[in-house]
């Protein structure tokens, strides 16, 4: 199971620190476009504005 579609689940299930700690976990080859769309949806659902502030810093383009 890719770890990006557990990311997404824990969004979709309320659970946005979760998706925040396993985003963390993955090692950086594994952090695509897909994984950062997902856990920054789960910090928009969960009210984690820092969070998402500092992973939208961290992409790189």
């Amino acid at each position: 199971m890719e770890i990006f579609f557990k990311v997404n689940a824990f969004a979709l299930n309320g659970m946005g620190s979760q998706a925040v700690d396993l985003y963390r976990e993955m090692p950086n080859n594994l952090r695509d476009h897909v994984s950062q769309i997902c856990v920054l949806n789960a910090c928009s659902h969960a009210g984690l504005l820092h969070e998402a502030r500092t992973i939208f810093n961290e992409i790189s383009l």
